[in-house]
């Protein structure tokens, strides 16, 4: 089998430092057949000259979102796999794309692939992980209802067939988690054929606006979810994990400043 093609888009919008540091990541892949690009939203600070400076492709149009400048990226995109990488964000090495190229081949061209992902975010009860260098967050083989109801996989480490976003474009009308929503639909009603990539693939700060508890958040994870789960299954669930949160918040969280911290770094779970 032919080594497949990926694209790598990212989206910008002023943020020259940080689209630099995710471009040169991608740049260092020592995989050959891969095209980079990205998708500018009309910025002014210098992001895209410094980008074009390097070489990297740089499409500049305006857009309502992050989510529409996702689908004018896939619209340009020549690959076979999709994978976006948000700027700021970059590959956990230089031989990531061959590893996953290795799987695809091994496991005869699913149409979904994800890797595992080291996160900086903030957890308010964990820190950040070990002495500083992240969280590993290590994804399931199998994806079943149950936790994806509770869980998320970071876009960073998906490897999408691009016929797939093509026919079905990321909802526009969410702010933050039309990537969530995706990815129940995907794996919940198309049931695309899909495959876990053993390796840190990515490294992200987790500092997005998705990763952040609000309202808004809140609200587009329960719509979301209503597209793919019945009520009762969303009322069993909630009084499942309802009763873990409280677990939590009344007895595991105030045990964990007690622990050491290469324990307190494994518990991202939580």
């Amino acid at each position: 089998m032919k080594q497949p093609l990926f694209s790598i888009i990212t989206i910008t919008l002023n943020c020259a430092a940080d689209a630099e540091q995710t471009a040169r990541s991608v740049l260092a892949q020592d995989f050959a057949d891969v095209e980079y690009l990205v998708k500018d939203g009309c910025s002014t600070d210098g992001t895209v000259e410094r980008l074009q400076a390097l070489g990297v492709r740089v499409i500049v149009s305006p857009d309502t979102g992050i989510y529409d400048a996702m689908n004018q990226g896939v619209a340009h995109a020549r690959g076979t796999y999709v994978c976006f990488l948000n700027a700021g964000d970059r590959f956990a090495g230089p031989d990531v794309l061959s590893a996953v190229a290795e799987e695809i081949a091994r496991s005869g061209e699913p149409d979904f692939l994800y890797g595992d992902v080291r996160s900086f975010v903030q957890h308010p009860h964990l820190g950040t992980g070990h002495a500083g260098a992240g969280r590993l967050i290590t994804y399931p083989d199998r994806l079943n209802r149950f936790w994806l109801y509770r869980k998320m996989i970071c876009q960073q480490v998906w490897f999408v067939r691009r016929e797939i976003y093509v026919t079905q474009p990321f909802a526009t009308d969410y702010r933050i988690l039309a990537d969530y929503a995706y990815l129940l639909n995907m794996i919940l009603r198309r049931r695309v054929r899909y495959r876990h990539v053993a390796k840190e693939v990515a490294i992200f700060d987790g500092g997005g606006v998705s990763s952040r508890r609000s309202a808004l958040r809140d609200a587009e994870r329960q719509r979301a979810l209503q597209t793919v789960y019945a009520p009762w299954e969303l009322r069993v669930y909630e009084s499942i994990f309802g009763g873990m949160r409280w677990l939590n918040r009344t007895l595991i969280y105030p045990m964990i400043p007690l622990l050491p911290e290469r324990w307190r770094a494994r518990l991202s779970g939580l």
